[in-house]
């Protein structure tokens, strides 16, 4: 007879289910799958994971019942007899064994469906009132399981499965345990607590689902064998699946095991500790921190090419996010990871958004592309959806709106909650500016703001909503609304800046200047606040305290936009070379531009002012400049 994995193969072979796939839907890790294939692990601890197997698969109840009896369990009973009309024998009521605890191993509970017939559901009731009164040991071994408390990040580390050969047991937990105390005291954070959790997890979706009840910010779980150490992380924080677990390869004979268990493993245990910081400071948003110590996991990388694509991951996400985020190291961090994974959803994901947020000629397109390969890889995860629609707004190609409001559409049927999509596709109605657009704005802005009245990007967008409808009032309600942003995040850069544009066109000089100097505090390499400033100086004949800002944006977009603004502070400073020159630039990238209107609309003027400044006139007398003082643009207005 074909022993299981023999077994188990043929049917997934047959079925054409892949390995991953039918790994996620029983709830064990692909790993243990694996093992059971290739007669690692010859059997299965429990007869639910072969009985689940059968499900996935589609099996016949003979082969079903040959799978259970390869993998050594009972095959399932034959169906009850036709229930007699004889009154039953009250004796029998109970049947003997549920008279007393088995001495089998308890199987760890699994949770009941919710059932929403509420017929079924008052018989399920009543069943679980008689199974509770049958056997009142159901539920007397229950295992408490610790939880967090207010304002705690807690880690539970469960205890690593153990499939050595003659059953060696060693404390992985224990290790990893003393080695991410260490390295938390070693750097000095507080309101770290590690616990140990009560039971083995056998997957991902058990381990979410102990990081929901206990309310941790991480589950590590795991097992080992005379091969190799799985060490796998999951956080709450996301429904997907993390790149892989941290694996360990031993690679000892069994008399070997205690040395190579023991010598070995101490490195991969602290590269395993430090992951599991590094996430700790992502969720925390403490991007620096994040990758002081990912830097500090990759001086002795870990041997698995898996573990070693996490470890890039993370260290992508580190330099993808924080207040100097490196957006280069980033987009090749996860490209590195990408030669290994060639199909995580996750990874096309991140660099599609850091080529989103880098914005460089063509950057967009990179980034629908990979954005594009995500939602083909996860169509389930709304993000990449999200995220899409941003990039096809930020490319502005014919019909790119109407595709960012497709996608919007679509991360809504994937599962998006929450005010956000809500903003950003009142943003999209904002620049479509079809007939009634601006009125679908204020319905998809209301309905944002009554999930959450204290969104501040809600506030603004619907201040930019009223500046385009600009009826009597509209102009101050809006700078209110700005003001409303600012008090609601006082950290954030666009309130500031938006209240900027509208003081400016109010010619409001001093106030315009201290919103955009505040905006970038706050965002201090952003190419679009910089320019603003740099023209703001340069209009108000302030070319020396322009000139920086514009060298600022013109590093971040060095032929576009930026170096219009930094041809104005050169021509207003009296360096007309260097004017000409960025002048010049400017146009080369405007004829370049895939936007029908932009060539148009800066031409003309761009051209007037080479010309004069070339015959040695100055074309900027304090009337042309008061006209090209910042304000806020109409919706679908921005020319390029």
């Amino acid at each position: 007879m074909p022993d299981f994995g023999e077994l188990l193969s043929s049917h997934i072979s047959r079925s054409g289910i892949s390995d991953a796939d039918l790994a996620r839907r029983i709830g064990v890790s692909r790993p243990t799958l694996i093992r059971w294939k290739e007669g690692v692990t010859t059997r299965p601890r429990y007869r639910e994971d072969v009985l689940s197997c059968a499900e996935v698969l589609r099996l016949t109840p003979e082969e079903r019942d040959e799978l259970l009896v390869a993998a050594d369990f009972d095959p399932e009973a034959p169906p009850l007899p036709p229930v007699s009309s004889e009154p039953a024998d009250v004796s029998l009521a109970v049947p003997p064994d549920l008279a007393a605890p088995s001495s089998a191993p308890p199987r760890r509970r699994r949770r009941l469906l919710a059932v929403t017939a509420v017929g079924v559901l008052s018989a399920m009731a009543a069943i679980s009132v008689a199974l509770l009164l049958l056997n009142p040991f159901s539920f007397a071994n229950e295992p408490e399981h610790p939880m967090a408390e207010a304002g705690e990040s807690l880690i539970v580390i469960a205890p690593f499965a153990n499939y050595t050969a003659g059953q060696l047991a060693f404390n992985i937990r224990g290790r990893l345990r003393a080695s991410l105390d260490r390295e938390i005291a070693a750097a000095g954070l507080d309101g770290i607590r590690t616990v140990d959790w009560p039971e083995e997890l056998s997957g991902h979706q058990e381990a979410l689902r102990a990081a929901r009840d206990s309310g941790a910010a991480i589950v590590i779980w795991g097992e080992y064998d005379s091969a190799r150490v799985l060490a796998n992380l999951t956080s709450a924080a996301t429904e997907s699946e993390l790149l892989g677990p941290q694996v360990v390869d031993i690679a000892a004979s069994p008399s070997d095991l205690p040395t190579a268990i023991n010598i070995d493993l101490a490195p991969e245990v602290r590269a395993v500790a430090l992951l599991t910081l590094s996430q700790l400071y992502l969720q925390r948003d403490e991007y620096d921190l994040a990758k002081t110590v990912l830097i500090q996991a990759l001086a002795e990388p870990p041997s698995d090419p898996a573990a070693l694509a996490n470890l890039r991951y993370r260290l992508g996400q580190a330099y993808l996010g924080g207040k100097y985020a490196d957006l280069d190291e980033a987009i090749w961090r996860f490209t590195q990871v990408l030669s290994v994974q060639p199909r995580s959803s996750e990874t096309y994901s991140s660099r599609g958004l850091a080529y989103l947020e880098r914005g460089r000629p063509g950057d967009a397109g990179l980034a629908i592309a990979d954005l594009t390969r995500a939602s083909n890889l996860a169509p389930h995860l709304s993000a990449p959806y999200l995220n899409r629609a941003a990039a096809y707004v930020e490319r502005g190609h014919p019909g790119d709106l109407d595709r960012a409001l497709r996608d919007l559409e679509w991360s809504i049927d994937a599962g998006a909650e929450g005010p956000g999509v809500f903003v950003n596709r009142a943003a999209v109605y904002l620049e479509r500016g079809h007939d009634g657009d601006l009125d679908r704005a204020f319905e998809d802005l209301d309905q944002a703001m009554e999930i959450d009245p204290d969104l501040a990007t809600a506030w603004i967008n619907r201040g930019n909503v009223l500046l385009a409808r600009n009826n009597d009032g509209d102009v101050q309600q809006a700078e209110a609304h700005f003001t409303k942003a600012i008090e609601l995040a006082p950290d954030s850069a666009a309130g500031y800046y938006n209240r900027a544009l509208v003081r400016s066109e109010a010619e409001e000089w001093e106030l315009s200047n201290a919103d955009l100097l505040a905006a970038q505090e706050r965002d201090p390499r952003n190419p679009v606040i910089n320019s603003a400033l740099c023209w703001q100086l340069a209009v108000q004949r302030r070319p020396a305290a322009a000139l920086p800002y514009c060298n600022l944006a013109s590093e971040r977009e060095p032929d576009g936009l930026a170096r219009d603004r930094r041809g104005l502070a050169y021509a207003v400073m009296g360096r007309t070379d260097e004017a000409i020159a960025d002048f010049s630039a400017f146009l080369d990238w405007v004829e370049a531009s895939a936007k029908p209107t932009c060539a148009p609309y800066y031409r003309p003027s761009r051209e007037s002012w080479i010309r004069a400044l070339q015959s040695g006139h100055d074309p900027f007398d304090g009337e042309t400049l008061h006209e090209l003082r910042l304000g806020p643009v109409s919706p679908g207005g921005s020319p390029c």
